[in-house]
């Protein structure tokens, strides 16, 4: 009885060793097949904008980086939230990452980046985001704002377009000029010596269609996805102002991140907005082309010389851009 009851306890306790041991290795796959971390990130661009394209390359290059430890969950076209609520979320912590157009609301010299006539060629920007001006502009912008900055792109230089040439201060006078309704944007009106009229992006073009407003600026790839050459004439190659924008990130995500990912993270997104450069810089002829055959006539030989002359005016009126302003005008092409 001894004997066999021995051997009953040392079956049980052979069955709880192996039954533990499957345990025991079923806990260790799981650990190892640990689901990456998505960071998710909401836009309101089309899925064929350039942030987009570049976000779906980032993400290819970061789940490789990271040994797929983390990867991107994008939201484009507005579906997660519109511009303001998607940056007020990355700002609470409630949404990881989203474009910031503009920071001068909390830092107000950065409302230079969208002042007219600040970059005077691409080459001028490429040259600005390799300078210490631009890193430390970036650290500026995330304390003000309680992120992190984590990069800067642009969508291209911003042209006019109208119902006739405008090539002249005097070809602005008393013209009715949409503007963005935010600033710094509605400076624009004041270096053409126009009547600002503050319209949202949907209504631009049957503003223009009605004649709510003669003409609108806007950067080329916008010009062609608004269809603005059906109720245009004429694309005037002005080149007033580079619209810029940038990545922000929470400040609670980017503290959670150990610091290998972190440097995996700003590596990863400043392929992102070199990307979005290129595309745009890329595209440019095309587009210009695409609003020729649409039966725009394009103007581009155009003196500046006077629209730069009033730069002096919005600097008068925004001070706290002119240091930044005159340390981006030393910078070379």
């Amino acid at each position: 009885m001894k004997k066999k009851g021995f051997k009953g306890a040392l079956a049980i306790m052979l069955v709880l060793v192996f039954t533990s041991g499957i345990i025991f290795a079923a806990g260790s796959t799981e650990t190892a097949e640990k689901p990456a971390r998505k960071l998710s990130i909401a836009h309101v661009f089309a899925t064929n904008h350039p942030v987009h394209i570049a976000l779906l390359e980032a993400n290819e290059q970061l789940k490789e980086k990271s040994g797929g430890r983390l990867e991107l969950n994008i939201y484009p076209n507005g579906t997660y939230a519109n511009y303001n609520d998607a940056v007020q979320a990355v700002i609470m912590g409630q949404l990881d990452m989203a474009p910031l157009d503009s920071a001068s609301e909390y830092l107000p010299k950065s409302g230079v980046l969208l002042g007219p006539y600040v970059f005077r060629s691409y080459g001028h920007w490429t040259n600005f985001k390799n300078s210490d001006l631009y890193e430390n502009l970036k650290d500026d912008i995330s304390k003000a704002v309680g992120v992190k900055q984590l990069d800067l792109y642009n969508f291209g230089f911003r042209n006019m377009t109208g119902n006739r040439p405008l090539t002249k201060l005097e070809d602005f006078q008393k013209l009715k000029l949409r503007v963005v309704n935010f600033p710094p944007y509605s400076e624009i009106a004041t270096v053409f010596n126009a009547i600002g009229t503050s319209l949202p992006i949907g209504d631009v073009y049957m503003g223009l269609q009605a004649g709510v407003v003669d003409a609108q600026e806007n950067p080329l790839t916008q010009i062609v996805t608004m269809k603005f050459y059906e109720v245009q004439k004429y694309l005037m190659i002005t080149q007033h102002m580079l619209a810029v924008a940038g990545t922000i990130m929470s400040e609670q995500t980017w503290n959670s991140l150990s610091a290998e990912d972190q440097q995996i993270v700003e590596e990863v997104f400043r392929f992102e907005a070199d990307r979005i450069d290129q595309i745009v810089r890329d595209n440019e002829n095309a587009l210009i082309d695409e609003v020729k055959k649409a039966g725009m006539t394009v103007v581009d030989k155009i003196d500046t010389k006077p629209f730069r002359d009033r730069v002096g005016l919005v600097l008068e009126r925004n001070p706290s851009w002119v240091e930044l302003y005159n340390q981006i005008q030393q910078i070379p092409d």
